[in-house]
């Protein structure tokens, strides 16, 4: 079945559970608004934050709408999905973002940022995602960022964003110097089962869906499979409506998302 058939059966105009979340259908559930308020706050007192999440939990999602709240005429941003920091280090990298041209040593390098940013005349945010994946002599490097004289505010905030496992590096008696700056902490859980119905009502609505097709039982197994993780959600919902659409129906039965479950376990 394409696409175009998929949608025009259930009387959508856009795909409900595409990765690209539709205009209205963001839902702002618990976890997601205390992580939020958590990087607002971290932002007002220019103190380091970190943001940890499972994977499909929406991390990209919160950082993309916790980048939209910021106002861009007296903010600026500077996101780095860091995988790996190649030879020059983390700090050199930065010092390229910044346009900032590297010194004999990390430490000076590190010393020209701070320095640079002390005299903008916006509030200075840095996010560094898929952090977890920094060796550890980038992490260590971090301390350079974070050591600013007298213990001073520094002029600007680092987000620390990755999975689980940063939480657990930065925990490591070698690197406790950076772990202690960083005391605004946050992670994303899942979706509870009611957040869940929401999360799926809300999708289709904002693509043309004037009620959801998915039954109670539906929904139940739904959140049973994917464990209120969204990118589960949306992959187990696709394939239900698929499934449903299939067999010629309108509406969504328990034994689709069984069928949606059962095709993506088998692949």
């Amino acid at each position: 079945m394409s696409l175009k058939a998929l949608l025009s059966h259930f009387g959508l105009h856009s795909p409900p559970f595409a990765r690209a979340v539709p205009t209205g259908a963001l839902l702002d559930h618990q976890s997601f608004q205390e992580t939020l308020a958590r990087l607002r706050l971290a932002i007002e007192s220019r103190t380091a934050a970190m943001v940890t999440a499972e994977p499909g939990l929406g991390k990209s999602t919160l950082l993309a709408a916790f980048a939209d709240g910021l106002d861009p005429g007296h903010t600026r941003l500077v996101y780095t999905p860091l995988c790996s920091c190649g030879p020059f280090g983390l700090i050199g990298q930065l010092s390229t973002r910044y346009g900032i041209k590297p010194k004999r040593s990390s430490a000076q390098t590190a010393q020209a940022i701070l320095d640079e940013l002390s005299r903008s005349d916006k509030t200075e945010i840095l996010v560094l995602d898929e952090a977890h994946c920094l060796p550890s002599q980038s992490l260590d490097e971090l301390r350079l960022l974070s050591n600013t004289d007298f213990d001073r505010t520094p002029p600007f905030t680092i987000v620390l964003a990755g999975q689980p496992p940063l939480r657990e590096r930065l925990a490591d008696p070698n690197l406790a110097s950076l772990w202690q700056r960083v005391p605004i902490r946050s992670s994303l859980a899942p979706l509870t089962d009611r957040e869940t119905v929401e999360y799926v009502e809300r999708r289709l609505r904002a693509v043309g869906a004037a009620k959801s097709p998915f039954r109670a039982p539906a929904l139940d197994k739904l959140f049973e499979h994917s464990r209120g993780v969204p990118r589960q959600i949306n992959t187990f919902a696709t394939g239900a409506l698929l499934a449903a659409a299939t067999a010629s129906r309108k509406h969504i039965e328990a034994a689709d998302v069984e069928t949606a479950v059962f095709d993506v376990e088998q692949r």
